[in-house]
């Protein structure tokens, strides 16, 4: 309870925040980053030839790896179009100094920011040089910032330069053997019961070291009261509290408005509110420890990209079938899409039924040039001409495999475009699945989650042989779960694959296509792990493809699956569109 001095200092202070952030909220002038962070990202990219990821910095920002910190607004000078160009100098800026690789290294010392800024400026005209020689407009801009903050400054010597020149900042050595994570329960998070009440974005933050739980020191704890701390949020300092998930996060709004968000703890307990902040690869993460698991499952490899090598039989996949039904979902389901199951259905029967152009056949309707140019050759060069010379139209009989792949993670039970992930995704499965069904299309439908190496879960909705009539109102029963270890799912589909006798296969994942688990899957590692284990299955004649649910996946997604091989879409409609245009394709294929 407060005290009525407590109180109206707490009220006041909340007033002129707020009157603040209104008053900047006002400006005409400013440029926000996540406005021109698409464009920004495909710039730096083509600049650097590297996968650059573009975040929020917590001020001047800097490069560290493949991930450059940028200030998330912009106001300082009087026109939209001079802002914007303080963005592109900064993107053309940090692409040079990259390249050039001036940055601290592993071998350094850590550095304070003060020796950091200053470093930043000292090796600033080498990085300037090469720059205006390779973009001539950058001095241009230089001349113009330089001159502002000197001016704004009104002592030459007192000038700051930060927001030009940024900070250096540390680049991650290879990721090599941690400690192991130990002492966490076997529990795997599941979904609310109930969406979140508050939803709060996080100050900008340029790294995070997450804190693993141990859950013998949790449950030794000792309970402690902090007394004489009203409306404040403190940082991690190695004091264990109870991990309730209340939601009391919008109470303390305030003050986390002055919060580092560095460290972080990763719970098993379902939360209430989220407080939500963009971070790269977390390099803290540590493995999990090998654990003597009950049950029947099958290790797969995982390839260390560091090592360039592959770590033997080191993740455990449990398969399992769903038994749960969910009736009422899939009839809700049909219900509701009827419309647009008969135009899908009308779309793919004129695709299923097309008659498909046959080269090189003994007879047809008409010659094919590529093989009368063939047989010119043959009868010139002494050679026994072939007699296909023909074209013909005629039906190709089915010869194709279709395993349908759902991530089921928690990051399922959020939205995207206003709906949520999960029902799109079980939507999508069920619609599609009647008609493949209808048409007599070999699918399995399947989906996965995990919690570390030693637990990922692959749940078979529909197998191969299984009817249909008995799968589809099991499809509504499923709930979010964990974390999403993406590349042994996609190496436990390809084994499934493995065994059926078509000649064309394809696995086609639907998810928000982001890598992680709750050991060490985070960012590099990730999705140098899905690459190799999409190779794995293309050297076996297995096709991939990727649906994103999610707007973000359009920075991470290339880098995983490459061009023309994933599409993005927050739709149920948008989704089945892009199915039937990609079974088209795999249809020309079969």
């Amino acid at each position: 309870m407060f005290e009525p001095d407590e109180y109206i200092f707490t009220k006041l202070a909340y007033y002129f925040k707020r009157r603040k952030k209104r008053k900047q909220e006002g400006f005409d002038n400013r440029v926000n980053l996540i406005d021109i962070k698409p464009r920004l990202t495909i710039f730096s990219r083509a600049i650097t030839g590297k996968p650059i990821e573009i975040y929020d910095a917590e001020r001047e920002g800097g490069y560290k790896n493949n991930n450059f910190f940028l200030p998330h607004k912009f106001d300082e000078f009087p026109t939209v179009d001079e802002n914007i160009s303080f963005y592109l100098f900064r993107v053309l800026y940090l692409s040079v100094q990259k390249n050039l690789d001036f940055n601290w290294h592993d071998k350094e010392s850590e550095q304070d920011l003060v020796t950091s800024q200053s470093k930043a400026q000292e090796f600033a005209p080498e990085i300037l040089k090469v720059l205006f020689e390779q973009f001539p407009i950058t001095k241009e801009y230089h001349e113009k910032f330089n001159f502002y903050y000197k001016c704004k400054a009104k002592n030459e010597h007192l000038a700051d330069y930060t927001f030009i020149y940024g900070k250096w900042m540390r680049n991650n050595p290879e990721e090599g053997e941690k400690d192991k994570l130990r002492n966490f329960t076997d529990k795997v998070k599941t979904a609310n019961a109930e969406q979140q009440k508050t939803i709060l974005k996080a100050n900008a933050v340029e790294e995070i070291i997450s804190v693993q739980v141990d859950q013998k020191q949790l449950d030794d704890a000792v309970l402690q009261h902090q007394f004489e701390k009203v409306e404040t949020a403190e940082e991690f300092g190695g004091n264990w509290k109870d991990l309730d998930g209340d939601d009391d996060l919008d109470d303390h709004s305030n003050a986390l408005d002055d919060i580092n968000m560095k460290y972080t703890v990763r719970v098993d307990d379902t939360a209430h509110s989220v407080y939500q902040a963009d971070f790269i690869e977390n390099t803290t993460v540590s493995e999990s420890a090998e654990i003597d698991n009950t049950g029947y499952h099958i290790k797969y490899d995982e390839w260390d990209y560091t090592k360039r090598r592959y770590k033997d039989n080191f993740c455990k996949v449990y398969p399992k079938s769903l038994l749960k039904t969910n009736v009422p979902y899939y009839k809700k389901t049909i219900v509701e899409n009827k419309s647009t199951l008969v135009g899908l259905r009308k779309m793919l029967s004129s695709v299923n039924n097309k008659y498909q152009q046959q080269r090189r056949q003994t007879q047809g309707e008409e010659f094919d040039i590529d093989a009368i140019t063939d047989l010119f050759v043959d009868v010139n060069s002494g050679h026994t001409p072939t007699d296909k010379i023909y074209l013909s139209k005629r039906k190709k009989e089915k010869d194709l495999s279709i395993l349908l792949l759902l991530d089921i993670s928690l990051s399922s039970d959020g939205y995207a475009g206003g709906n949520k992930v999960i029902d799109v995704e079980k939507q999508v499965s069920i619609l599609f699945g009647e008609i493949l069904d209808e048409f007599n299309i070999d699918f399995s439908i399947d989906c996965f989650y995990s919690k570390t190496r030693n637990h990922s879960s692959y749940l078979t909705i529909k197998d191969f042989d299984e009817p249909w009539n008995k799968a589809k109102f099991k499809v509504g029963a499923v709930e979010p779960n964990g974390y999403t270890r993406i590349g042994a799912a996609l190496r436990h589909s390809g084994a499934m694959l493995d065994k059926r006798t078509t000649k064309n296969k394809w696995v086609i994942l639907i998810s928000d296509g982001k890598p992680n688990d709750y050991d060490r899957y985070e960012g590099k590692y990730g999705i140098n792990d899905v690459k190799q284990a999409l190779r794995e299955l293309n050297q076996r004649q297995i096709n991939s493809y990727a649906l994103a649910i999610e707007a973000q996946a359009k920075y991470y997604l290339p880098q995983m699956f490459g061009q023309n091989h994933y599409q993005i879409l927050t739709t149920p409609v948008e989704l089945l569109e892009s199915l039937v245009i990609l079974y088209e394709k795999i249809k020309h294929q079969s």
